[in-house]
């Protein structure tokens, strides 16, 4: 099942601002000010174990179904001044989307095992990594029963790489590799031919984003909350490094054992190019159902998540210890993947793990905020 964002959006801010006459009141005589430093993490990854994906070490075999694979990380420092939002930030963010006879191939290699498992191997790959520093400045509507706020961001690109592999290989006995390959790329640093900037290009750029929150009260048990991060988030490079060709075996050479081995030739361009590219909206959309009439503090928990063009699918509970204290206890019901989430006045925790070894997890959420008010 695959929610489309615009359509939903649409009619939650119909419903928003349909109610807005009817929702609005004077804010109280108190302003809630406060300031918080956070840190979080977001990986899934159906390829490998996020470990070994991350450090490419690939100890074991991939999964039948690979496909895709992220993670999304941000450390930064929010201010809340009379619903002025205000904050600054470092984020990085990796995704992967590939399918498995391409994490086969790759995994063969990485182990230096012979690729002859199949006749040939389709190649498919495709690598998108930025990492930026940035400030985000917004504002939060408070009403009766709806809270509204909207988050603009500016960042300042220090490092990029968009990969795209596609082709045909195959190997024999004696591990040798031969085949095709067509390669473009954009990059900072790090790209597949190792190709070095001597002052030939530039690394950086600047983008920019948009995120958006509602929290709606509907019905004394019924309680809606939707964020999105990254509704916008468009990113500009000038004079990029550029490589774009092909990638075969026709080179021929007689190795040290007296073997005939494959020389991989590269015919192609590698110069400077402009580059923009665009982040993945990452969704939140939760509905809370009090049980008021067996325990007002306990809530049942119903959750969509997209991140990295992936759907996740949660059921869960939530217990309100007190007007700034709950615990919230969640499952993501494909993966099996707990999660629970603490929060009261000054810290939040969250974790979320398919497995307590970490060399084998391949789903891990993590967050941590340390919130002060005054």
């Amino acid at each position: 099942m695959i929610i489309h964002l615009k359509p939903l959006l649409c009619f939650l801010l119909l419903l928003l601002f349909s109610s807005i006459s009817a929702a609005f009141t004077a804010q109280g005589d108190e302003n809630k000010n406060d300031i918080s430093f956070y840190v979080s993490t977001e990986s899934f990854s159906n390829i490998l174990p996020i470990k070994q994906l991350i450090k490419d070490e690939w100890k074991q075999r991939p999964d039948q179904d690979a496909s895709h694979a992220f993670t999304q990380n941000e450390v930064g420092i929010r201010l809340n001044w009379n619903n002025v939002l205000f904050g600054v930030a470092h984020r990085l963010d990796y995704f992967v989307n590939t399918h498995a006879d391409t994490a086969e191939a790759f995994y063969l290699e990485r182990a230096e095992l012979p690729l002859t498992t199949k006749d040939h191997y389709d190649v498919a790959l495709r690598l998108h990594h930025q990492q930026s520093n940035g400030i985000r400045l917004g504002y939060q509507w408070d009403f009766e029963s709806i809270t509204a706020q909207i988050n603009v961001g500016y960042w300042y690109v220090t490092e990029t790489r968009d990969s795209t592999l596609t082709g045909q290989v195959s190997g024999d006995i004696h591990n040798n590799i031969s085949g095709t390959a067509e390669l473009t790329e954009f990059y900072s640093d790090k790209n597949f031919l190792k190709r070095g900037n001597n002052n030939d290009w530039q690394t950086d750029g600047y983008g920019a984003t948009l995120d958006i929150a509602l929290a709606w009260q509907m019905s004394e048990a019924l309680h809606i909350s939707l964020d999105v991060k990254d509704l916008y988030a468009k990113f500009k490079l000038k004079k990029l490094g550029f490589s774009q060709g092909n990638l075969d075996t026709d080179g021929t050479f007689i190795n040290s054992l007296g073997g005939q081995s494959y020389l991989p030739l590269y015919r192609g361009v590698e110069g400077k190019k402009d580059y923009q590219f665009e982040l993945p909206e990452h969704i939140n959309l939760i509905a809370a159902y009090n049980l008021a009439s067996m325990d007002k503090s306990l809530s049942l928990l119903v959750r969509y998540k997209r991140q990295g063009e992936i759907d996740f699918y949660y059921l869960g509970a939530q217990w309100q210890h007190s007007q700034s204290s709950q615990t919230r206890v969640m499952l993501d019901i494909e993966n099996l993947s707990p999660e629970i989430q603490y929060v009261n006045q000054w810290l939040s925790v969250k974790l979320g793990i398919d497995t307590l070894n970490l060399d084998k997890a391949k789903q891990l959420t993590l967050g941590v905020a340390f919130n002060k008010m005054f």
